[in-house]
């Protein structure tokens, strides 16, 4: 294939191809990092997440304070930081020994609301941080300090 002249099928120089090669491939660097549209990052604002979870242990409830980061364990991202929390009493339905069903608070489970500050790009189908796109229904596992919960995006404002 090479032969005595160092030439490639005959035709051509080994050293002129491998030049030829990094020349084409610092055009396509130069190309893909300057020349090609990037993200504009300047889309980037500040807003509000809500993130809802209907049955959470009343333990792992109480462990989530504001400030603390929340992460998205599945998409390894930061979603933002706690603004504020609500835990919500869950109530079921049981029947009494009277025989009437009664509706009483559970003891081990509760609902939880965060209200999180997030930095993203708003647009029309939601908000995306870190090229993932959440929006209304999107569920996912978080970490919110050293809470661990399985939530839903509500809202985002």
């Amino acid at each position: 294939m090479i032969d005595e002249k160092g030439r490639l099928f005959g035709k051509i120089n080994i050293v002129d191809l491998l030049i030829v090669l990094i020349v084409i491939a610092a055009l396509c660097f130069v190309a893909f990092r300057y020349v090609l549209p990037q993200k504009n990052s300047g889309d980037v604002q500040q807003c509000e997440m809500v993130l809802f979870c209907h049955d959470t242990p009343k333990f792992t409830a109480q462990q989530i304070k504001e400030g603390a980061k929340v992460w998205d364990q599945s998409a390894d991202k930061e979603l933002g930081t706690v603004k504020s929390f609500e835990i919500i009493p869950l109530y079921e339905t049981v029947a009494g020994q009277d025989g009437k069903v009664h509706s009483v608070e559970n003891d081990w489970l509760c609902s939880v609301r965060l209200v999180l500050d997030s930095k993203g790009i708003r647009g029309e189908h939601g908000l995306e941080i870190d090229d993932v796109l959440y929006a209304s229904g999107h569920t996912m596992t978080v970490f919110a300090g050293e809470a661990k919960m399985y939530l839903k995006v509500e809202e985002i404002r």
